[in-house]
């Protein structure tokens, strides 16, 4: 380790994070994000993904602390080759849990195939390029949603940096027989990880990111489920529930237990709130949490910023935080101090 120069420490450190963070965000989406109509495709999707990012993270690891090249190894060039079609499977069903599996889809795993039957030089092109254009589908799946989402440009930041990085990998895909391979680890390893920093920044931001997304997938890319509903008196009621029944003092308030008490289906409700509000059903509890929460910070100066969170249905103080530094800008102690005259 002490000929290990301070760039290659760096890289070790960046190649360590990537692959733990990786793992760590498999868990979340299995066990603590809640996707409507999550489905094991996703679920087996992000495993395969989070697999062959780590096993490309320990392969960078490696060559960093002065192992051989990881192209030479058998179990590097699975992972990169597998790590396309993961990618790809896991950003459709995520963000399309409904969708069925059909046989064509099977051909997105053609490239594991190509890394036995095609010469390295000619397989590595291949990969980057369906890599880069599954990276760009993606971002114009999400771009594609711009309509249903009141702070989209956040989303679409995330994606448009991580199609970013997938075409600069692909030229450096292109480019690997005429440079030093170094100069492709030293890229990929730290591409890896930003990609993998920017998931954990746009969940940490938004813990209900995949959830949102796939609420307003559903409702741009599916049929309409309101054609029978009167949308008005719809609304009307849902306002009614929010305000004075105070619905949101729920903690455990859910899509489905707000539809039955709306009169609708989950569907029909969580569709009334993307296409009218431009929110989805978690933004819009939030939403109206938080207001209920300014208005009582001015209104109760006595009270704690504690007991407020809870009258309000947050499960904990800090997600009360994170939720009012989203939706104001400010703390809620910040927010009282700045509405109270001095």
């Amino acid at each position: 380790m002490n000929d290990l120069s301070l760039f290659d420490l760096c890289n070790i450190a960046i190649a360590g994070f990537a692959a733990i963070s990786a793992v760590l965000l498999l868990l979340a989406y299995v066990a603590l994000i809640d996707v409507p109509g999550k489905s094991i495709y996703s679920i087996a999707s992000c495993t395969a993904l989070v697999a062959a990012l780590a096993t490309i993270q320990v392969g960078h690891l490696v060559y960093f602390t002065g192992g051989g090249q990881p192209l030479a190894h058998f179990y590097y060039r699975l992972a990169l080759f597998m790590a396309p079609p993961a990618f790809y499977s896991f950003g459709r069903w995520a963000i399309l849990p409904t969708e069925t599996l059909r046989p064509l889809q099977l051909l997105h795993f053609l490239p594991i195939p190509a890394l036995f039957l095609l010469p390295l030089k000619i397989a590595l092109p291949i990969l980057f390029t369906l890599g880069a254009g599954y990276s760009l589908w993606l971002g114009n799946l999400v771009y594609g949603l711009r309509d249903q989402r009141k702070q989209f440009r956040f989303e679409f930041l995330y994606f448009t940096v991580m199609s970013v990085l997938a075409v600069i990998v692909l030229g450096l895909g292109f480019a690997i027989p005429y440079i030093d391979h170094d100069y492709f680890y030293y890229f990929y390893n730290n591409a890896v990880a930003l990609g993998v920093a920017i998931m954990l920044v746009a969940l940490v931001g938004n813990p209900n990111l995949i959830g949102d997304l796939t609420e307003a997938a559903r409702v741009k890319y599916g049929a309409s489920t309101l054609r029978e509903v009167d949308v008005d008196a719809s609304l009307a009621k849902l306002n009614q529930l929010m305000t004075d029944g105070k619905a949101y003092q729920n903690e455990s308030l859910s899509l489905a237990s707000l539809a039955e008490a709306v009169g609708l289906s989950g569907h029909q409700l969580s569709e009334l709130i993307n296409t009218r509000l431009g929110i989805g059903f978690s933004r819009y509890v939030r939403e109206c949490r938080v207001n209920a929460a300014k208005t009582l910070l001015i209104s109760a100066p006595s009270r704690s910023i504690l007991s407020i969170s809870m009258d309000t249905g947050f499960r904990s103080q800090s997600a009360f935080y994170a939720a009012f530094k989203e939706a104001t800008g400010q703390s809620p102690g910040d927010y009282r101090r700045s509405q109270t005259p001095p």
